[in-house]
């Protein structure tokens, strides 16, 4: 797979960006990407799989499993979001400039 490599002077100053990829490859490293975003924010909020099931199955309180679902619905919303502007991309840096906006972690999870 071809890469996205930037190249410096000998002080560390930028020269330029090389850019081998293909814009299929671009957008499909952006989406994966904010695919792994989207997974890293819900289980560093401290929703595993089993925690989300019991959300899901309604064992938590009321007020919890609600806060969990609608974290995880948000989380879900901006990785669709960003999805669709990727797959709407028509240049690399287009594709690349996408940025995931992690949503607030709620209270009482």
């Amino acid at each position: 797979m071809k890469n996205k490599s930037r190249v410096y002077d000998i002080n560390g100053n930028f020269i330029k960006e090389i850019d081998e990829r293909s814009l299929d490859e671009a957008i499909s490293n952006n989406i994966t990407l904010c695919r792994f975003s989207c997974k890293n924010l819900i289980s560093s909020a401290g929703l595993d799989t089993a925690t989300q099931q019991n959300a899901a199955l309604g064992i938590y309180e009321p007020a919890r499993c609600e806060a969990i679902k609608n974290y995880i619905a948000a989380c879900r919303n901006e990785y669709l979001r960003c999805k669709a502007l990727i797959l709407a991309a028509t240049t690399n840096d287009e594709a690349d400039s996408v940025t995931f906006i992690a949503p607030p972690v709620p209270e009482g999870l």
